[in-house]
C-alpha cells in the first residue's frame, strides 16, 4: 500500500511539473473565475496590483505563457498562436464553469480567438490595448501577405542580436510601453528572462495574422481598453487612435471601447485607478 501511494505521489509530481512547464498558474481569492493572460514576453506578475483588488470578490487565475518570464519554453508544432490557444482552451475547460478573460496585448489577441473557439465557456472578455490585426494599427494598408517580409526581418534581427545588443534595445524601447518608472526595470527583466525564440516567433505571427473578419463570429461581450498617449509626439490623438480601435473592432457584435487618459501600453500600471474603475463596472 505504501509503495502504491508513493507511485501515485511520483506520478502526480511528474504531471504537475509537466503542466508548470506549459502554463504557469497562480490562483487567488474565491468567486467567479477570472483568467488573466499577460502580453508578449511578460510574466503573470504584471497583474499583481489588479489581482490584489479583485481577489476579494473573484477567483483570479494568473497565467504566464510558456517561454515568457521564468516559464520554460515549450514545443510549438502547430505554431505559437495555435499552441497557446490549445493550452488555454484546455485550462479553461478544466474550470467547469464560464470564465471572464482579461488579456493584455498578446493576451488580448488570444482572448479574442478563445471567444470564438470556445464561446460557451467565455462569459466576457476584457482586451487591454490589443488589436485583432496588430500590423494594420500602424499601417492601414497592411495585409497578412505584405507584412511577411517586415515581420521576417524583425524576427531575424531579434534572433541575431547579442545579449548586450538585445538588452540595449529593450531598455530603449520599453519607455514607449510604460510611464511607470518603478515598473520599467521589471518589464525589461521579463523580456531578458523570456525565451527569445518564443518571443520572436510570437511577434512574427502577431504581425502576420489578421483576425478582423473572424470577429463576426464573436458574440462574447467585449470591453476594449486602448492607449494612445505614447503616440502623442508622433501626431496621434485620442480621437484618431480610438477611430483605429473602432475600425478594427467594427465587426464585433457586442463591444465597448474606452481610451485610457495618459497611459502607454501597460495601462494597468500607468492609469491604475481608471483601469480598475472600467474593469469593475464591466464585471458587474
Amino acid at each position: 500500500m505504501k509503495k502504491l501511494l508513493l507511485l501515485y505521489t511520483l506520478i502526480f509530481a511528474l504531471l504537475t511539473t509537466a503542466q508548470s512547464q506549459e502554463l504557469q498558474t497562480q490562483i487567488y481569492g474565491k468567486g467567479p473565475n477570472l483568467i488573466f493572460i499577460p502580453g508578449l514576453a511578460s510574466s503573470g506578475e504584471v497583474w499583481e496590483e489588479t489581482v490584489a483588488q479583485l481577489s476579494s470578490n473573484y477567483e483570479c487565475h494568473v497565467l504566464t505563457l510558456p517561454g515568457f518570464g521564468t516559464n520554460p519554453a515549450t514545443e510549438m508544432p502547430e505554431g505559437f498562436l495555435e499552441t497557446m490557444e490549445k493550452l488555454l482552451s484546455e485550462y479553461i475547460l478544466e474550470q467547469k464553469e464560464k470564465v471572464t478573460l482579461i488579456g493584455h496585448s498578446l493576451g488580448g489577441f488570444l482572448s479574442l480567438r478563445l471567444s470564438r473557439s470556445i464561446p460557451e465557456h467565455i462569459q466576457k472578455a476584457i482586451i487591454v490595448d490589443s488589436f485583432p490585426f496588430y500590423s494594420a494599427a500602424f499601417n492601414p494598408a497592411a495585409t497578412e501577405e505584405n507584412m511577411v517580409g517586415m515581420a521576417s526581418q524583425m524576427k531575424q534581427l531579434m534572433l541575431s542580436q547579442s545579449p548586450e545588443q538585445y538588452l540595449t534595445q529593450q531598455k530603449s524601447t520599453m519607455p514607449m510601453m510604460t510611464i511607470n518608472v518603478e515598473k520599467l526595470p521589471l518589464a525589461v527583466e521579463w523580456s531578458m528572462q523570456s525565451d527569445r525564440n518564443t518571443t520572436a516567433v510570437a511577434l512574427y505571427e502577431l504581425m502576420t495574422t489578421d483576425f478582423r473578419d473572424e470577429l463576426t463570429e464573436v458574440k462574447t461581450p467585449i470591453l476594449v481598453l486602448g492607449a494612445w498617449a505614447s503616440g502623442k509626439n508622433y501626431g496621434l490623438t485620442e480621437e484618431s487612435v480610438k477611430k483605429t480601435f473602432s475600425d478594427q473592432y467594427q465587426l464585433a457584435e457586442n463591444v465597448q471601447i474606452e481610451m485610457a487618459p495618459t497611459a502607454h501600453h501597460f495601462i494597468m500600471w500607468d492609469n491604475p485607478e481608471w483601469f480598475m474603475e472600467k474593469l469593475s463596472a464591466f464585471l458587474q
